[in-house]
């Protein structure tokens, strides 16, 4: 009998102790329940987390009111009340944009990194648009013409039919962005001095120096190995003439570059 009471007695030690760490894990986690839901009632009331900033990154080109308005965010609001995979998507929408990441910064802050799509050049047209590096044909963005870059002309009448956003119709544009590329990704140097892209009545390519207005003629096939030569020629005379000497640079004969200096 003393073994058996013994034994009860440790079981009631152990139950009772049990009891109270549930008692105690029960109290903790209700008041904790209670100081967090406390919590989250004062940053309500007092708005802490109420969205009162938007900063936009890497926009070289777009404006950042596009942004924003393109966001289309509700006018008041906590940052964990936005959603932002379809903030993400809005801006992705937007022309110019290559890709885009959004985030909060607390207490009050949403932020929206945008890597955009580089233009290359304007394409004069009844309405102007922009190259871009991905092939494509956009507006250009509200008007701007501050963007210092060459233009295509003498392109033909098919750039009114033209598609905003593809060039795969049009055999010139493809082709005037294949040389553009290729100097703006082989040759930047030679890509800062142009000023204009010009296709001739015949179809053929002339270039124009910006500073110097001198033409340099492509002609009309193996156009990447007559742009690396210019680029050559252009380093043989280097301290000792420069473009301005020349009126014009013929590339269009074989092995051969052919310049008019100036009177």
């Amino acid at each position: 009998m003393p073994v058996l009471r013994d034994a009860l007695l440790t079981d009631l030690k152990r139950l009772a102790i049990w009891t109270r760490r549930c008692l105690l894990a029960l109290l903790v986690s209700t008041t904790g329940w209670f100081l967090c839901k406390g919590i989250i009632n004062y940053t309500q009331t007092m708005h802490v987390f109420d969205l009162r900033r938007i900063e936009v990154r890497g926009n070289n080109i777009l404006r950042r009111a596009e942004v924003i308005d393109a966001m289309n965010l509700p006018l008041t609001g906590s940052i964990f009340e936005t959603d932002l995979s379809a903030l993400q998507r809005r801006v992705e929408a937007l022309n110019y944009v290559y890709g885009v990441r959004l985030g909060r910064k607390f207490p009050h802050t949403l932020f929206v990194d945008i890597v955009e799509n580089d233009p290359i050049a304007y394409v004069a047209a009844p309405e102007y648009f922009i190259l871009t590096d991905e092939e494509e044909a956009l507006p250009l963005p509200r008007g701007r013409f501050d963007l210092v870059l060459p233009t295509v002309t003498g392109a033909d009448s098919a750039l009114e039919a033209l598609n905003q956003g593809t060039i795969e119709d049009h055999g010139q544009l493809q082709q005037a962005w294949s040389i553009l590329d290729y100097i703006h990704r082989s040759f930047p140097g030679l890509f800062k001095e142009l000023s204009e892209l010009v296709f001739t009545p015949n179809g053929e390519i002339t270039l124009y120096m910006a500073e110097t207005s001198t033409a340099v003629h492509l002609g009309g096939e193996e156009l990447e190995l007559r742009i690396a030569l210019l680029d050559a020629f252009l380093h043989t005379i280097v301290g000792k003439k420069n473009l301005m000497d020349y009126s014009y640079i013929d590339l269009r004969y074989e092995r051969q570059v052919i310049v008019r200096e100036r009177a």
